[in-house]
């Protein structure tokens, strides 16, 4: 009588379902796997890969750079420095100080431009300037600025 009771009124479906893995079941499980496993081995290699925050500070700062050459009327460049006349009037100067590159306007302020940085060589061409920086680590950056006035 209990148990007529329990089965109208109470909901049980795992009583009913006493089955359990099947052979079939268990075949697809081993082919999923067996399908899934060797891409494993590529998601933990692109997992681990490092980066480095000294190349992503070198790459904004020649975007800095190429930004105020874009706003330059003219300029001048040494082996290790430059200098910017900018269109408000103002002389921008961009060079190393101890292992830093900073930039200057009419020679007072002091902004970081780049920091960690053994070298810095600019060689100056007909249509801009190539830079190359040394990093403390010894890699090597280079990029070619272009002056469009």
């Amino acid at each position: 009588m209990l148990r007529n009771l329990m089965k109208k009124y109470v909901y049980t479906p795992f009583y009913q379902n006493n089955r359990g893995f099947t052979f079939i079941s268990t075949l697809l499980l081993i082919i999923i796997l067996a399908l899934t496993l060797p891409f494993a081995g590529y998601l933990l290699k692109a997992s681990s890969y490092t980066v480095n925050p000294d190349e992503i500070s070198i790459q904004l700062f020649f975007q800095f750079l190429r930004n105020d050459m874009i706003n330059a009327t003219d300029y001048q460049v040494s082996s290790s420095s430059l200098s910017l006349n900018l269109d408000n009037g103002n002389t921008a100067t961009i060079g190393s100080y101890n292992n830093q590159i900073r930039r200057q306007v009419n020679g007072l302020g002091h902004e970081v431009y780049l920091q960690n940085v053994k070298e810095w060589n600019l060689i100056p061409l007909s249509y801009g300037f190539h830079a190359t920086i040394t990093s403390l680590e010894g890699e090597i950056y280079e990029k070619t600025i272009v002056f469009y006035k």
